[in-house]
């Protein structure tokens, strides 16, 4: 029984992250450029936004990446029953 529980914690995780993944991280990501082109049409060769237009699907790609070895971090954790220190 406790390893169905595990079982289905982890698919849980994993179908928020595959759908956080899919859909918000690029709308977050896609967000700022739709808003500079509309408002700020005539600085957008100008740092930051250069650079992040430049980069945006780098940018994307980290943090797809950065989400999955947090899903893998707590996948780990719920296998081993591990749980981090408590600080007080």
């Amino acid at each position: 029984m406790e390893f169905l529980n595990k079982l289905l914690t982890i698919l849980i995780l994993f179908i928020v992250v595959f759908f956080w993944n899919k859909y918000i991280v690029e709308y977050i990501f896609n967000r700022p450029e739709k808003f500079h082109k509309k408002h700020n049409a005539d600085n957008l060769n100008r740092q930051p936004i250069k650079f992040y237009l430049e980069n945006k699907t780098k940018l994307i790609k980290f943090a797809k990446c950065f989400y999955w070895v947090g899903f893998i971090m707590f996948t780990i954790m719920i296998l081993t029953n591990s749980v981090p220190p408590k600080k007080f």
